[in-house]
């Protein structure tokens, strides 16, 4: 049962959706917020779990002047408190002539340092407002969180939730605190790793510092410690939950294999990272809904597609797009279900009457006789589960209950760049970055040859490419062997191009010759 307090919206689509999930992310939950809210909770919590939750540390962190520099936006416009550096110049004035690349004060090559932050900007962050572009995990000196204005007019940012969510904090306990020992290990490995990269010398570590050092100590908008906020610290405690178990230990074995990997850099092994973070969070939600509705083995599959046909001409694509519209049909029935056992819980276990106070919709909560609310608070108690599901199914057509979902999975594989294509005809990929961040996962295991590399895969994400990964599925009798061996064809012609795998002869193409560990 859920141990959620009362009037807080019970039966709103975020309740359900944690009730279902465990983790569940948001559809403004890309995979650079993610990753950015993951290491930014190690780095502010010393890279290992607090000694108590009263301990944690939030993961808020502005680097104002810096940001000014890298995004050519005065994010200390209106403070005209204090100064900065010598007695004329406010840190309003400071962060103006760092938005326009000026010199301050005698220092040199300013606008050189600004191109070349605005050349590690992640292109998946670069809409809505410039406040929440982040720049590619590169290193721990450039690491910011979210900050917005408080509203249009205003000149002053302030650092606060925009696409960040809190999934990053679970996500950083999970690597730091895994609650199976075998996972424990592969973590702490992991994060050292991470540790290392993000503090590796960089000449961008000193300008960040020498641009944050004169700001005025004793604002609230510089960068002392900011207090956790009450959902942080569940964020935080939510790493706990037993049903992450599974989740916990994909996130550690992968993270480990990208980052003790051979041969790549640093910022190569962090943006693997970045990747594989929304893919396995994207992964946990599917399979928890395969779970739920009881969804039969040969059907738990995705298809990547890497043809370049026409759609017209190209089946393998066609049933791409099938696979991802079923898993998605898949995730709002797993969602009908939990908000129907979540009805039935309240009204016959807790003996709830009246529940326009549990809904956050106002058309869910109308005092009509029609409403769902309504509905459900003249079901009689013991009524059969046909009902709860029927009004179940009538809120989640009413009132938007993908956003946690159907909504937080399709963003998290765009993101990466395994979603392609538009409307309908959405179809799953796998793009080099993606490619190179699963070869980096699988590291422990390299070299392998690109068939078993296809079988790993599907063992570790579901993901299938050729006709081997096929069998025991639905696929097997949807799709000619010849269409799935082209489309393998064309994943080790892509990898090749990338430098993830070399090709011996026609028959054997060899992979993560770069990303084998040469320890183990």
């Amino acid at each position: 049962m859920s141990t959620q307090r009362r009037n807080t919206y019970r039966l709103s689509p975020g309740a359900i959706a944690e009730e279902l999930f465990g983790l569940a992310p948001d559809r403004d939950e890309r995979a650079p917020q993610l990753c950015a809210e993951t290491l930014l909770t190690l780095r502010q919590n010393n890279y290992r779990k607090p000694d108590s939750l009263e301990g944690l540390r939030s993961p808020k962190r502005q680097l104002f002047a810096l940001r000014s520099l890298a995004l050519a936006e005065n994010f200390l416009g209106g403070r005209s408190q204090g100064r900065v550096g010598d007695a004329d110049t406010t840190p309003e004035e400071y962060g103006a002539l760092l938005a326009q690349g000026a010199q301050v004060r005698g220092s040199a090559n300013l606008q050189l340092a600004q191109l070349t932050l605005q050349g590690l900007i992640d292109p998946e962050t670069q809409r809505g407002q410039v406040g929440a572009w982040l720049l590619r995990p590169f290193h721990e000196s450039l690491l910011w969180y979210d900050s917005r204005k408080p509203s249009p007019r205003s000149s002053e940012y302030t650092v606060r939730k925009v696409y960040m969510r809190g999934s990053g904090i679970t996500i950083a306990r999970l690597l730091v605190d895994p609650v199976d020992p075998s996972d424990a290990e592969l973590g702490r490995a992991a994060v050292e790793k991470i540790r290392e990269a993000l503090n590796s010398p960089s000449p961008l570590a000193e300008i960040s510092d020498t641009l944050e050092a004169p700001l005025p100590p004793n604002e609230v908008w510089t960068n002392k410690q900011i207090d956790v906020e009450e959902d942080e610290r569940l964020a935080w405690s939510r790493g706990a939950d037993p049903r992450l178990r599974a989740l916990a230990s994909s996130l550690c074995r992968h993270s480990e294999g990208i980052m003790l990997q051979g041969h790549a850099s640093g910022p190569a092994k962090l943006w693997q990272l970045r990747s594989i973070l929304a893919l396995d969070l994207a992964l946990h939600v599917l399979r928890t809904a395969w779970n739920v509705t009881q969804t039969p083995p040969r059907e738990r599959f995705l298809l990547l597609s890497f043809s370049d046909s026409p759609r017209a001409e190209d089946p393998v694509r066609q049933r791409s797009e099938d696979s991802f519209r079923r898993a998605r049909i898949r995730l709002a029935e797993a969602t009908v279900r939990i908000l129907a056992k979540r009805m039935r819980e309240l009204k016959e276990e807790e003996n709830v009457i009246a529940f326009s106070g549990e809904f956050r919709d106002r058309t869910l909560a109308s005092s009509g006789s029609d409403s769902v609310s309504s509905q459900l608070g003249r079901l009689p108690v013991g009524a059969g589960e046909e009902e709860y599901l029927r009004l179940a199914r009538l809120a989640v057509e009413t009132a938007n209950y993908s956003r946690g979902s159907e909504d937080g999975f399709r963003v998290l594989l765009e993101s990466v760049g395994m979603l392609v294509g538009t409307g309908s005809y959405r179809y799953l990929t796998a793009s080099p970055d993606l490619l190179a961040a699963m070869v980096g996962a699988l590291s422990s295991q390299m070299p392998m040859s690109s068939r078993d590399f296809i079988a790993a895969v599907r063992d570790e994400w579901g993901l299938v490419i050729n006709q081997e990964s096929a069998a025991n599925t639905a696929l097997a009798s949807q799709l000619d062997g010849a269409r799935l061996a082209q489309n393998a064809r064309a994943a080790e012609r892509m990898m090749s191009d990338a430098g993830l795998a070399v090709g011996l002869s026609d028959r054997t193409t060899m992979v993560g010759e770069r990303a084998s560990r040469s320890s183990q």
